[in-house]
This record gives C-alpha cells, sequence and structure tokens, in this order.
C-alpha cells in the first residue's frame, strides 16, 4: 500500500471515529448538563412491610433529599407539579435544602439561599403533613425556617400520627431507640436521616425502625459506566437486618453541575403489606 493510500486510509478512520464520537457523545452531554439535573422523575419504590396494618397498606409517601436550592427555579417548578400528581399522604425531607458551591454563578448567602427554599417548601402539601430532618449543608438557622414555611422538623425527636385509626410513628436519628417503642408494643416506624449509613446503628433482629429514608451521596450523580463515588448504600433500596432503607438520589446537586443515569429525583413511597403480614 503506498503511502497516499495509507493517509487516506488513517484519514477516513479518524473522520468515522469522530463522527461515532458526535453522535454518541453530544447527546450523552445534553442529557447530562440540561436533561437530568433539571427534569425530575416519579421514582417509584413500594416497601413491604411485616405486620403493616390493613389500613396503611398503599400510603404513599413522596420523599425529597438534596435539594441544594439557591434559585427557586424550573427544576423546583417541576418538582412541585410532580407530586401535585401524585398527592402524597406525607411528605418527608431528608436535609441538605440549601447550598452554592459554584453551582450557581454569584456570591450567595446561606440566608438568600434559605429564603429561595422556604419558598419551595411554603408550596408543599400532604395529608398527614411535611416532615424533615436537617442534612450537613444546612445551618442552624434552617431549622426555624423550615418551622416557618410549614415542616415540622423532627431532628433528635419522634412524632406518632394516628393515620385512618392507626399508628405511624415518624423520628429523626440521631435519635434513642426508646422513644421508638411505646409500652413495648411496636408500631410502624420510619425514620429520616440524611445519611444512610445510620442504618448499620438502628438495624438489627427485631429492631423497631420498618424503613428508614436516607438521601447525602445523589446517587454518585454519574451512573454507570462513569461511576465516579463508591459508597455503600448509594442510591435505592436495601434490606439490612430487619430494617429497609431506601436512599434518595437527591433532587439537586451542590459539586459537579451534571447528572449521566441518575436523574433528579421525587420519590413515592408506597408501602405494602408484606406476605406474612396479617
Amino acid at each position: 500500500m503506498t503511502l497516499p493510500a495509507i493517509a487516506r486510509t488513517v484519514f477516513r478512520s479518524l473522520l468515522y471515529s469522530l463522527v461515532i464520537l458526535l453522535l454518541v457523545g453530544v447527546p450523552c452531554l445534553i442529557d447530562g448538563f440540561l436533561v437530568e439535573p433539571n427534569f425530575p422523575r416519579i421514582i417509584r419504590q413500594e416497601v413491604h412491610i411485616s405486620n403493616l396494618p390493613k389500613a396503611l397498606d398503599g400510603l404513599k409517601i413522596v420523599q425529597l433529599s438534596d435539594l441544594h436550592i439557591v434559585n427557586y427555579g424550573k427544576r423546583e417548578a417541576r418538582a412541585l407539579k410532580l407530586m401535585r400528581s401524585i398527592r402524597p399522604d406525607l411528605i418527608c425531607l431528608t436535609g441538605d435544602y440549601i447550598g452554592d458551591d459554584g453551582i450557581t454563578p454569584g456570591d450567595y448567602s446561606d440566608q438568600y439561599c434559605i429564603g429561595q427554599a422556604t419558598r419551595f417548601m411554603r408550596s408543599l402539601s400532604a395529608r398527614y403533613g411535611v416532615y424533615g430532618v436537617s442534612g450537613n449543608w444546612d445551618p442552624p438557622e434552617i431549622v426555624p425556617a423550615m418551622e416557618h414555611a410549614g415542616v415540622r422538623m423532627i431532628d433528635k425527636k419522634s412524632v406518632t400520627l394516628r393515620i385512618r385509626g392507626c399508628r405511624l410513628i415518624i423520628a429523626g436519628t440521631p435519635a434513642p431507640i426508646r422513644v421508638l417503642v411505646h409500652k413495648g408494643k411496636h408500631f410502624t416506624t420510619i425514620v429520616l436521616d440524611h445519611f444512610p449509613e445510620a442504618v448499620d446503628e438502628v438495624s438489627y433482629p427485631h429492631s423497631p425502625v420498618d424503613l428508614l429514608l436516607a438521601g447525602h451521596w445523589h446517587g454518585g450523580q454519574v451512573g454507570w459506566p462513569l461511576k465516579i463515588k463508591e459508597t455503600k448504600y448509594p442510591a435505592g433500596l436495601y434490606k439490612v437486618g430487619s430494617t429497609q432503607l431506601y436512599v434518595n438520589r437527591g433532587l439537586g446537586m451542590h459539586s459537579r453541575a451534571v447528572r449521566f443515569n441518575c436523574p433528579s429525583e421525587v420519590t413515592l413511597i408506597v408501602l405494602k403489606r408484606a406476605a406474612t403480614g396479617n
């Protein structure tokens, strides 16, 4: 083969490679930087609980986590629209409500971000209330601001709800296990914590905690095949001892302004009676 023929072959191969790269790479970039971060999806997850009362079968819980709101925008408006379509019985929030960290151009104070976040919170509505715990990104003043916006903050507290004639306990960790057990009788118990690793502290044989809801890791923000963050509980449903754990992928971002194969998430948890339930 002559030198010009070899050059033409090499050029043709490079041209084909560039075309393939553009055909694959451009849609991925559009998806990662524009679509997945800004268009939240409803992720529906059934959680089967032993001895769940019949009256609580089908209870709809919306979980939001890692909102990292700087400016109330289209993503937040889309998330609210999705939640209104669900008409949840409960809304549970698992922390990190504000954050700047360079995602949005400008220097935003915590107070400004809190104002934007509480604007979002005032639009939340659920039949049996909205409950939340703080995350590692949240300053102390987030708690009174959230309470004023209609969110009941339950860090280190527990609340016993009466729903359809049954008791449902919602607690925020770190909470003593004793607050989760009432007079030796086990009621359906949901714990909220920003960190999914908390499940290792509350789960053991015959634990009173049926379900723990958490977030923090954003699902890595970049999923397979480019997974970056390695963690024990990155996203989704897990069974740890007698406790089930669901880890939300987050609504917002606080570091890399990209999501790939890890969309912004509004979680719909549906409680179901396990086959062994009475």
